[in-house]
């Protein structure tokens, strides 16, 4: 038997390159890339002249690997919602997973609401969207009641998807828990993520088109 070749290395790390492009899962592809150039850095060592220009990319290219799949890693790990983030999740983001749901809740508040205060007012600009996880708001157009507001609905739905003025008065009816957004950071945040926004756009419509129905059972 011959003896061992420096070759074999990049033969190892060549291999190792062609089962990376062959998976799927991109957090595999970047660990066997990782695994592949480290592999390939006795080759170019061993050379009778150390070939430092490919010693220092590899070592460049696992670094770089070696830090998105840590990333991704810290992203796929299973994350714990309260029980007043899991009841949010379940009205109005189900389709999203829990870690983009803690995303979108960072950027808002929690907020209670008391009887008699105004969640949107005719004819003034609105900056907030809430979710309403627990209580009422009755929405009222000339001292005509459209509809009362409760858990899953949306105040401000409108607001997001057309970009009008309150055209409706909501007051809160019975004491109010909500999840509330400023306009402006969550436009921010969702065209920087558009797979959330897709999902909250469709929320947003099924939300609006049962207003639309309600209202028109009145």
């Amino acid at each position: 038997m011959g003896p061992f070749k420096p070759s074999y290395f990049l033969h190892a790390a060549n291999i190792l390159l062609l089962v990376a492009y062959s998976v799927r899962d991109i957090l595999w592809l970047r660990l066997f890339a990782v695994a592949a150039s480290l592999i390939s850095l006795p080759y170019f060592i061993f050379q009778p002249e150390p070939l430092w220009e490919p010693i220092i990319w590899s070592s460049v290219f696992a670094a770089i690997n070696s830090f998105q799949s840590w990333r991704l890693f810290v992203e796929r790990r299973p994350v714990k919602l309260t029980p007043e983030e899991e009841e949010i999740h379940r009205l109005a983001f189900p389709d999203l997973p829990s870690r983009k749901v803690l995303q979108i809740l960072s950027i808002g508040a929690w907020t209670n609401v008391e009887i008699g205060e105004r969640m949107l007012e005719h004819g003034k600009r609105v900056e907030t969207i809430s979710v309403i996880v627990r209580g009422k708001v009755r929405v009222t157009k000339d001292d005509r009641v459209i509809g009362d507001l409760v858990a899953g609905h949306i105040v401000g739905s409108a607001l997001l998807l057309g970009g009008v003025t309150a055209d409706v008065d909501a007051v809160v009816a019975e004491p109010v828990r909500c999840m509330r957004w400023e306009v402006e950071p969550l436009d921010r945040y969702l065209a920087a993520n558009p797979e959330t926004r897709i999902v909250l756009q469709k929320y947003l419509a099924r939300d609006l088109a049962g207003k639309v129905l309600a209202a028109g059972k009145l």
